[in-house]
């Protein structure tokens, strides 16, 4: 019986070596997915370069009118606001990914033939994610010599490896809130205008343009529950040295937390939506 046991667990080995082998593969094939159709259309690259500039001139101009002439060289404040444009990218990247993705493959008429094979479904609809990444070093970079020409001002950034992590935990948040948000697109198809005011809102409830602190009590208690606050809070603490609403290590433990279970819960979800789509037969509708 020991012999036999000890039998089993050796063949568990190989199977699971093969099933890591396979995700593994998998990630691989989206990401090369990803990057081929991020290069491919130049269009959008370029229209990023041209409308970054314009977004924070639209987004900067009239909040800067309500302060002081002296803050406007202020290197608090022009950086407060340069990393709420990083965050934008974050909460976006959340909203966008899964949900565009899906959307995408709904009306290119692909989105039945991918659920027939065995495929991760969190990993086919989280190219962008990679795409993201790659995006946010790119307008990262972009954004700090439109700062440096508009406002004189050069950009904080404290602890590089603190806000690297940071960065990979908030993308993995968005990840599992972006797996909840897809879920609602295929069930409910068309959520466009839902999610440019969805995504205002948690820009506006998660003090990422301006401090939670300056918020209303009764929307300052809702802030408490939006991740992207922490992130937020976290993102200024490791580049600009801020206070954080709660202590740092507390915020990050937070942080990791909310994403297994983010994650977790948005595979999960989607999975079930998917399956109650088979049984009534309006996964392909469009």
């Amino acid at each position: 019986m020991l012999q036999r046991e000890q039998g089993n667990s050796q063949n568990t080995k190989p199977e699971k070596a093969r099933g890591l082998m396979s995700l593994l593969l998998e990630v691989y094939a989206t990401a090369v997915r990803a990057y081929k159709i991020y290069f491919r259309y130049t269009a959008w690259f370029l229209a990023d370069l041209i409308t970054t500039p314009i977004w924070i001139l639209v987004l900067l101009l009239p909040i800067l009118m309500f302060l002081p002439k002296s803050e406007w060289n202020n290197p608090v404040t022009i950086n407060f606001f340069f990393w709420a444009m990083v965050m934008w990218d974050i909460v976006s990247a959340g909203l966008w990914s899964f949900g565009q993705a899906i959307r995408r493959e709904q009306q290119t008429g692909t989105l039945e033939f991918l659920f027939l094979t065995n495929a991760n479904r969190a990993i086919v609809f989280a190219r962008s994610i990679f795409t993201t990444s790659l995006d946010i070093v790119i307008r990262f970079i972009y954004m700090v010599i439109v700062f440096k020409l508009l406002f004189n001002v050069g950009i904080l950034l404290l602890n590089p490896l603190g806000l690297i992590f940071v960065f990979i935990i908030g993308l993995f948040i968005a990840m599992g809130f972006g797996q909840i948000y897809g879920a609602m697109v295929l069930r409910f198809k068309n959520v466009g205008p839902a999610t440019n005011i969805l995504q205002f809102l948690i820009l506006g409830i998660s003090g990422i343009f301006f401090p939670v602190s300056k918020l209303p009590f009764s929307l300052r208690i809702v802030s408490l529950f939006s991740p992207f606050t922490y992130i937020a809070d976290l993102t200024r603490f490791m580049a600009m040295g801020t206070r954080t609403i709660l202590d740092p290590v507390m915020e990050l433990t937070l942080l990791i937390v909310l994403a297994i279970i983010l994650d977790a819960m948005g595979l999960w979800i989607i999975r079930y939506v998917e399956n109650k789509l088979k049984r009534t037969g309006q996964l392909g509708a469009y």
